[in-house]
């Protein structure tokens, strides 16, 4: 259901409470054109999103941008709960306009906002607050048939509104407090994705990438995984499905052109890889992107 919810080109809104009782991995990365805002109840995550990684504590909030990739994992096999809220800039397109000088939504996006974590007990219990009121707000607006559910109510956009420039305030109160902690960080690693973004459309494998770094290709694979919680593989199909939404937002280009610029070796293989990222086929994606643009 949460998947239906996140990709579907007609929600612009969804938020559910998920509490579970051991580890858990989200079985891919994935990206979709709406913003996601993921509190944490209980438990550790380590959640990646982009090119990093990061630590997630009880409390701690995660701002995440349109279309930026992410996926989330357990740290041990704990119990956790948590809130995740995604939302599409056109479900609060009309309190954009009677604001017209606010930005609700770029802050989301920047890096060194990805991370709430510097934030008192009393503002991390505030978020929490809001986020149940959207809680309960979505369970009455479903009970009211489809079209409320679809597209919400007043009361759950002002409050999404509010809670969002809350938000933005507090990033601002932490960059001027030094910063998030929490960012996991390689030096190696880091050096690995630039190469990877110079080259992700060339034929790429471990084995290669290791010998450009003089290390094993066993040690490249276990320093990947424990530093952004993504295998090697999987972070080069991400630098590429995000090359090729490029190419399929700006370009007429057919779909097996696309693959093949993007560095992958079959059409059908980019086609698999894309749909479990974006839970749209490529050609889908390219419908989807016309109605975001008009």
């Amino acid at each position: 259901m949460a998947s239906e919810y996140t990709y579907s080109p007609r929600m612009d809104f969804f938020i559910e409470r998920v509490d579970r009782a051991t580890g858990f991995e989200m079985p891919c990365f994935h990206i979709h054109h709406k913003y996601e805002i993921y509190y944490e109840i209980e438990g550790t995550r380590r959640y990646f999103i982009e090119d990093a990684a990061y630590i997630v504590n009880a409390g701690s909030v995660v701002l995440i941008g349109d279309n930026q990739i992410h996926k989330t994992a357990s740290v041990g096999d704990t119990p956790s709960s948590r809130i995740v809220l995604n939302f599409s800039a056109e479900y609060l397109g009309k309190i954009a306009e009677i604001f017209p000088e606010v930005d609700f939504f770029s802050f989301l996006s920047e890096e060194h906002n990805h991370l709430l974590s510097n934030i008192t007990v009393k503002q991390q219990n505030h978020i929490y607050s809001m986020l149940q009121q959207l809680l309960e707000l979505q369970e009455q607006t479903s009970a009211e048939g489809e079209a409320v559910a679809t597209y919400g109510t007043l009361d759950s956009k002002m409050l999404l509104a509010t809670l969002l420039l809350e938000l933005k305030d507090l990033c601002k109160q932490q960059q001027a407090q030094g910063g998030e902690s929490g960012r996991v960080s390689n030096h190696i690693v880091e050096q690995i994705q630039t190469y990877i973004a110079e080259h992700y459309a060339e034929k790429l494998t471990l084995t290669g990438i290791a010998s450009q770094f003089y290390i094993s290709p066993y040690y490249l694979s276990r320093l990947f995984k424990k530093s952004i919680n993504l295998s090697l593989i999987e972070y080069i199909n991400g630098v590429r499905i995000k090359a090729a939404q490029n190419l399929i937002e700006k370009a007429n280009e057919s779909i097996s052109d696309i693959s093949e610029k993007a560095g992958f070796l079959t059409t059908a293989h980019f086609r698999r890889v894309f749909k479990d990222a974006t839970g749209l086929s490529p050609q889908q994606y390219r419908q989807y992107y016309k109605r975001l643009s008009k």
